[in-house]
């Protein structure tokens, strides 16, 4: 039987099921509560129930104080609910999240079109990787490496996907010619505060350039997991390296009723394009905005946005 959990004083909601534990089904369902080790040695996935009841699924080696544990203190790592409950928990930032270096495996180069492939990895068992919707890796084989942004969703377990562009660097060149199946991959990170607002419930505009798409992706995908977002709308503006995720778009905007997808083409000068974006949102006063693109183009949609009643805490954005 599935128990539901309410975190405080963030709000976010999830449900755990079978013997996972609290931890295994927040990262789950992409809510990031803190944590480091995961296995109960280092006592940073601390949390405090509130009320509900939980049993213990693992020992662990960090030692509570008493008044801790008169406190309701537990590690999220350790335990799973044994009715519905709300708990205290710590929601990570980006700047909570520590480097990490992991040694992950090929699992498959996917060709997008003849100048995208995506690369999916996957982690070891042992070794989950941290990070936010919208923050990049390095990645590094034989000796190329190259940074990339996360394409994927922090829901996604052991899976991390990027989107490389043949000609961007030197490993690029290895995942078209000479990656193959199981070959390891050296991932280092994640950097970035391109990540997003989790206590918003507004509508989000998600507006991407070119290969900007990839950090938008996994903005989306995340979204759409915590179900935070009242209405979201994409705009992929690209010609270049083309809409090369067109039909995952148009599945989104098919599936979902307050999803909208609107391909458009970079044949006009930025401003231009920034400006017929807009012209769909006369009044942005209760909207987000996460925008990847080339500077002239952030910063017109950034004055158009304003212009139209946006507050500037609304405004997130990352150059190209």
């Amino acid at each position: 039987m599935p128990f539901q959990v309410t975190v405080q004083p963030s709000g976010h909601e999830f449900l755990v099921e079978g013997n996972d534990t609290l931890l295994e089904a927040a990262l789950r369902a992409g809510i990031p509560l803190n944590y480091s080790c995961s296995n109960g040695n280092c006592g940073d996935c601390k949390a405090r129930l509130i009320s509900g009841q939980i049993g213990k699924l693992h020992s662990h080696d960090c030692a509570l104080k008493d008044t801790e544990k008169a406190n309701g203190t537990f590690l999220l790592c350790s335990y799973t609910p044994a009715s519905d409950v709300v708990i205290e928990a710590a929601v990570a930032g980006a700047d909570d999240i520590p480097q990490q270096d992991i040694i992950a495996k090929v699992k498959t180069v996917e060709p997008l079109n003849a100048g995208i492939a995506a690369l999916h990895l996957t982690l070891p068992r042992s070794q989950r990787l941290r990070f936010l919707a919208g923050q990049q890796v390095s990645l590094a084989a034989d000796g190329a490496e190259g940074e990339f942004y996360i394409a994927s969703c922090p829901c996604e377990d052991r899976h991390v996907e990027v989107h490389v562009r043949r000609d961007q660097n030197d490993f690029a060149g290895k995942v078209f010619d000479a990656l193959g199946k199981e070959a390891p991959v050296r991932l280092t990170g994640p950097r970035g505060h391109f990540v997003m607002k989790l206590d918003s419930r507004r509508p989000v505009l998600f507006i991407a350039w070119e290969h900007g798409f990839a950090p938008i992706k996994s903005l989306i995908q995340h979204a759409m997991s915590l179900e935070i977002a009242e209405a979201m709308y994409l705009y992929w503006v690209a010609d270049g390296v083309g809409h090369y995720q067109d039909n995952l778009c148009r599945a989104w905007a098919d599936a979902l009723d307050d999803f909208v997808y609107q391909p458009m083409s970079t044949a006009l000068d930025p401003a231009a394009v920034a400006e017929s974006i807009l012209a769909h949102h006369p009044d942005l006063v209760r909207a987000d905005i996460y925008a990847a693109g080339p500077a002239a183009f952030l910063e017109a949609l950034r004055t158009g946005s304003l212009a139209r009643g946006m507050a500037p805490q609304g405004w997130h954005e990352e150059l190209l």
